[in-house]
């Protein structure tokens, strides 16, 4: 064979220790790193202090991608908690405290939770109001919410007292507050306060609630202002339903009996029809009522917005008794049809990273000419702005990390390569090739930092598992939303990080490598 035939072969060599053949790059390269003669040689505490910068530098990415993460998932869910991932309201609304009234029977409600990524489906309505003390006065949103809200939100962030009873009979004035609000109003549990339902600038009502529980969630944008009541409240105050009655009285002057039909809500301007009776418009109607005999009267109301209208039913019976002359009278009807409305529908999202696709398929394929959804980031655009902007935070962070990796290996690396050049004169007097050389030293600087990144692992996920379990360091929950820094140490960011710092670093360190192919082996080997 050859002698440039036996240059070009690859070489291979025996670990004497295992008797398995090794790559002759790979096996000179460990002999460096655990050459006992290193310790009287100067490469040994440059390559201690660029250990040292990989593992500060690996734990730091892995702080701030787990702080940055946990961060922006902490305020996320807090935001989309307390309203849901899309709220879907009547496109007609302009006032973000005010929502205009939408018919609860739609086409999407509320078999929209089986569609694939949207986990729950609630109604709810807003309406600006006023608390009144007998100190103090401070301005509010009354969120109503239904019998199907998911409470489990609120319930994570009770702070005293119990959630509101919505829907029960016994309990139908129950109010959840706020503790900033009930700090700034001398407000506590079981307190009975005085708040004014705002409708429009001059109709103005006052209704009293008792303070079941106070919540604190940190989000100055819910906390100061956000009072959760029953949905019947503003349903009724609203006057979105029509209502229907019939009164019923004896004429002084005859024997017959007066009928009038009464409505509420809707637009105002009504429209009577009676059924089974020639009778039209309210009345009052005359009607004559033998002894022993009865009728039943039955209205239905209407009116020119389109409300879903109202029934109301009468039962007149005179007595066959000629000593009692007081009518039997028995009412019913559908009780109105303020209930069948709300302000709208908030919609909860499996994945928070759906929420484009999610919003666009359900605005496109589910909802009907005037109606509109809005999402959270639409809601508070500062917030994700914020959030948004700790990615950059975060990128900064990584490149400048990466950097001092690379400034710390190129040194070392360079001091090993200038140690070594009596070695790289041999291996080269002996036929190695450059890119041979390089690899070994290449290989070196792999070993130094993949040494450096797993004690920087061990130290970035043992702080923050620190901080997950005990909450070591505190924040002001007014200036930052959460009350201890949040960590999340998810596995897939910190295996890229590794992956990523590793592949550039070794990348990066291909020129100052290329100084082996500068050494001359005459030279080298006199190289003292």
């Amino acid at each position: 064979m050859s002698s440039s035939a036996a240059t070009q072969a690859p070489i291979f060599a025996a670990d004497h220790r295992s008797g398995i053949p090794v790559n002759v790059s790979h096996f000179i390269a460990r002999r460096i790193l655990v050459d006992k003669d290193r310790a009287d040689r100067l490469s040994r505490p440059i390559v201690g202090i660029a250990v040292l910068g990989i593992v500060i530098g690996m734990a730091v990415m892995i702080i701030t991608v787990a702080i940055t993460t946990g961060f922006q998932q902490e305020v996320r869910a807090k935001v989309t908690g307390a309203g849901g991932h899309l709220q879907i309201t009547s496109i007609r609304q302009t006032d973000p405290k005010e929502t205009p009234r939408l018919a609860i029977d739609q086409a999407f409600y509320p078999w929209l939770d089986t569609v694939p990524g949207v986990s729950h489906i609630q109604v709810f309505a807003t309406r600006p109001g006023i608390i009144e003390t007998g100190e103090e006065i401070e301005g509010v949103m009354l969120k109503g919410v239904g019998a199907d809200h998911d409470w489990g939100f609120m319930r994570k962030h009770l702070a005293d007292g119990e959630l509101p009873a919505i829907g029960d009979t016994t309990r139908p004035i129950d109010l959840l507050l706020s503790r900033y609000l009930g700090e700034r109003l001398r407000i506590g549990v079981d307190d009975t306060i005085t708040v004014y339902l705002v409708k429009g600038q001059d109709d103005i009502r006052p209704r009293k609630f008792r303070v079941s529980g106070l919540y604190e969630t940190g989000l100055e944008q819910l906390d100061h202002q956000l009072v959760i009541v029953d949905i019947d409240h503003l349903q009724r105050f609203a006057q979105w339903g029509l209502k229907a009655e019939i009164r019923v009285s004896e004429d002084p002057l005859s024997d017959d009996i007066l009928v009038e039909a009464l409505a509420f809500g809707g637009d105002r301007i009504h429209d009577f029809t009676w059924l089974d009776a020639d009778l039209h418009g309210p009345g009052p109607h005359r009607l004559a009522l033998a002894p022993g005999t009865g009728t039943v009267l039955t209205v239905v109301v209407e009116d020119a917005n389109n409300t879903l209208p109202d029934t109301a039913w009468v039962h007149v019976e005179r007595p066959a008794i000629q000593d009692v002359n007081e009518l039997v009278v028995q009412r019913g009807g559908s009780g109105g049809t303020h209930t069948r409305y709300c302000g709208g529908f908030e919609v909860e999202l499996d994945r928070f990273e759906d929420l484009y696709a999610m919003d666009d398929l359900v605005y496109r394929d589910h909802l009907d000419l005037g109606l509109r959804s809005l999402s959270v980031r639409d809601r508070f655009p500062e917030i994700f702005a914020w959030l948004e902007l700790l990615d950059t935070n975060v990128v900064v962070i990584i490149v400048l990390m990466i950097i001092v990796a690379i400034i710390n290996m190129t040194s070392a690396l360079l001091i090993i390569i200038l140690e070594r050049t009596p070695m790289i004169g041999v291996l080269k007097a002996l036929g190695s090739s450059n890119g041979m050389v390089r690899r070994i030293f290449l290989i070196d600087a792999a070993y130094i930092m993949g040494i450096g990144i797993l004690l920087g692992d061990l130290l970035g996920i043992g702080l923050c598992s620190l901080q997950e379990h005990f909450s070591i360091v505190r924040l002001p929950v007014q200036s930052y939303y959460v009350d201890a820094v949040p960590v999340d140490l998810a596995p897939g960011p910190i295996l890229l990080l590794n992956i990523g710092t590793l592949v550039i670093c070794v990348l990066a360190l291909l020129i100052p490598s290329m100084l082996v192919s500068r050494i001359a082996p005459a030279k080298a080997i006199r190289f003292n």
